[in-house]
């Protein structure tokens, strides 16, 4: 299997791409920048892979600016990656490169050259193209395709991969269709909104063997960082002086409160870039009082973490009501067991016997079992959670 090294992409696909096949990330028009074949690139060439990256709507420096913005350094890779030209002699320019694309109209001359690396290479390559929309336009859709299935055999031969970037400009609805037919995977890219972000999402529509369809996923393109898998809103509630502070911050990159003699009187936000997720994360103040700020934020989140003191048994109560009340609307939650390390702390067992929930255990002070209780609930977002009773 070649990964693709997209959040979550490996996973639905049943490990990544066998070798010999094809993928189309199918890019609707309204995404502003989502091009996922450099991310591919990238981490096949961290995996130590042979890549090949054909351009043809820029110029090839513009990889290495593509590196740069993501803070990655193209430089590190140069014994591994080939760059086929098909832009420069496009514009009349020279090139630098020792793989070029004579005739930038002619779909020939694409498969020449992918033939050439072919025949130079005995690994299993991973060749990405950064716009099958700019070939179409270029050679014609009839032409491109059938070139295209070729170059795809030809590549698959060798047992490599091959992964295209393809704008879903309006084309007609016969071409589209044989587009489709041409490729063994096809994962949508879509714009992803809400009234408090923006963001895209990816979802497999196409797969030939052993993965799954359908699941669509909220994702960021981030500079520097790269994509990342967006959770727009998870709250961290609890019961008065759990340790919810103290959680977030152990969680969280960038982190702001408002707090008095240690007592949180507002609003409290992290940032959390974790395992390919980024996440928002907004602690809500225990006290009574905050209760109806709770309501308003609790019917957009996400999902939410419930912290209580695991040391503090008449925590309990009000960590079921709160635990019956999420439910009850459906949202994904972990509830996490803070101080462990405290004398009297309830064990595992006994929270479960007593709440009926399976907890995660945690030391917020030291970090532990924070990003297990982070990953526990990105789980339960991304695959969805059973109807509420």
């Amino acid at each position: 299997m070649i990964e693709t090294g997209i959040p979550k992409l490996d996973e639905y696909l049943g490990g990544g791409i066998p070798e010999g096949k094809s993928l189309l990330f199918y890019i609707a028009p309204e995404v502003e920048e989502s091009n996922m074949g450099v991310h591919v690139l990238y981490h096949n060439l961290e995996m130590g892979k042979r890549c090949v990256y054909v351009i043809s709507k820029s110029s090839p420096k513009q990889l290495g600016q593509y590196f740069k913005e993501f803070g990655w350094d193209i430089n590190k890779y140069n014994d591994r990656l080939n760059i086929v030209d098909g832009y420069s002699r496009l514009i009349g320019a020279p090139s630098e490169e020792k793989y070029v694309i004579f005739e930038p109209h002619d779909i020939l001359s694409y498969e020449d050259v992918i033939g050439d690396i072919m025949d130079e290479t005995t690994e299993n390559v991973v060749v990405v193209f950064d716009s099958l929309s700019t070939i179409i336009d270029l050679c014609g859709e009839r032409e491109a395709l059938q070139g295209i299935y070729r170059i795809n055999e030809e590549i698959g031969k060798k047992n490599g991969v091959s992964v295209y970037n393809f704008t879903a400009w309006p084309y007609k609805e016969n071409t589209i269709y044989r587009i489709k037919r041409r490729f063994d995977c096809i994962v949508d890219i879509n714009p992803a909104g809400g009234d408090s972000f923006v963001g895209q999402e990816y979802s497999i529509s196409k797969v030939n063997w052993e993965g799954k369809t359908g699941k669509s996923v909220i994702f960021r393109v981030y500079k520097p960082g790269g994509v990342r898998i967006y959770i727009p809103k998870i709250l961290v509630i609890g019961p008065f002086r759990s340790g919810k502070t103290t959680f977030i911050k152990a969680l969280s990159e960038r982190f702001t409160s408002v707090d008095r003699l240690g007592a949180t009187i507002a609003i409290e936000h992290g940032t959390v870039d974790h395992g390919g997720c980024r996440a928002d994360i907004f602690g809500i103040p225990g006290q009574e009082r905050f209760s109806p700020l709770m309501e308003k934020m609790g019917a957009s989140a996400t999902g939410i973490m419930v912290v209580l003191d695991s040391s503090k048994p008449e925590q309990l109560g009000d960590v079921t009501k709160m635990v019956e009340d999420i439910r009850r609307k459906g949202i994904p939650y972990v509830v996490v067991a803070n101080k462990q390390d405290m004398p009297g702390a309830m064990d595992e067992y006994e929270l479960k016997k007593r709440m009926g929930e399976d907890v995660i255990r945690a030391v917020a002070t030291e970090g532990r079992g924070v990003f297990d209780a982070f990953e526990v609930l990105v789980n339960k977002i991304l695959h969805g959670v059973p109807d509420a009773d």
